[in-house]
């Protein structure tokens, strides 16, 4: 795996950590296919039953890479084409991940990197993070980044981050629902392995249905959703007879 991702396994929990800290973790060709690369490699891997996603150095991921230098061209239309392709490629990959993902968060967590972390299934930040969708600013449509927030907390709340362009503390992005714990800057690793670890301690088959079933009922109706769950726990007891 290219060093743009660094991964280790601890029992039944695979840390996936992005390794560009002179970047402040931001996400080039190399570090998204990495990442892909990475989370479907653990998802694959029935000895994982748990992925943490976490940031070298002082940021989780500032976003796009979007530096260049003053002589380089514009990107051709196949270019932007490819860029955008990847960007998909790695949300879809985080949500349609069958592990638990757990995404450990500190320092700058912002446009692509705040999707990567409010993608994830459960988020420990460190009182430190800063989280905002800061495209509008630099003259980019957020289009890229749109629908993962707006499923995750709403219309309202989402077009307030997306078109005002506020960095939010970590306090203010619990309260909007886009992360679930918010923890001391010096403990953050260890609360959020205690969180992976303590979910790979249950059982690991009943774990992944439970997370197929959050993640399918989001996108039913109730009804419907009431009868996947019905159908699904039926798989769940003729297999296990």
């Amino acid at each position: 795996m290219s060093d743009v991702v660094l991964t280790e396994t601890v029992g039944a929990v695979r840390r996936i950590t992005m390794n560009r800290p002179e970047k402040l973790n931001a996400m080039n060709p190399a570090l998204v296919e990495a990442m892909i690369a990475s989370l479907r490699a653990a998802d694959e891997d029935d000895q994982v039953a748990v992925i943490v996603l976490a940031g070298a150095g002082r940021a989780f991921s500032a976003g796009a890479d979007i530096s260049k230098s003053a002589d380089a061209a514009p990107p051709t239309a196949r270019e932007v084409v490819a860029a955008s392709n990847r960007t998909v490629r790695l949300y879809k990959q985080l949500t349609e991940t069958n592990t638990p993902i757990v995404a450990e968060v500190h320092g700058y967590a912002l446009g692509g990197g705040c999707n990567v972390a409010v993608s994830s299934d459960l988020v420990v930040a460190a009182e430190n993070a800063v989280f905002g969708y800061p495209e509008l600013k630099v003259g980019l449509a957020a289009t890229a980044v749109s629908p993962a927030i707006v499923h995750q907390i709403g219309r309202k709340a989402a077009f307030e981050l997306l078109t005002l362009c506020e960095n939010i503390s970590a306090a203010r992005a619990l309260e909007l629902g886009m992360i679930n714990r918010v923890v001391p800057d010096d403990e953050l690793t260890d609360r959020a392995m205690a969180m992976a670890e303590q979910l790979a301690g249950f059982d690991h088959d009943a774990l992944w249905m439970t997370k197929q079933t959050i993640r399918r009922a989001a996108d039913l109706p109730l009804g419907a959703a009431l009868e996947m769950a019905r159908d699904g726990g039926l798989g769940m007891k003729i297999f296990e007879e």
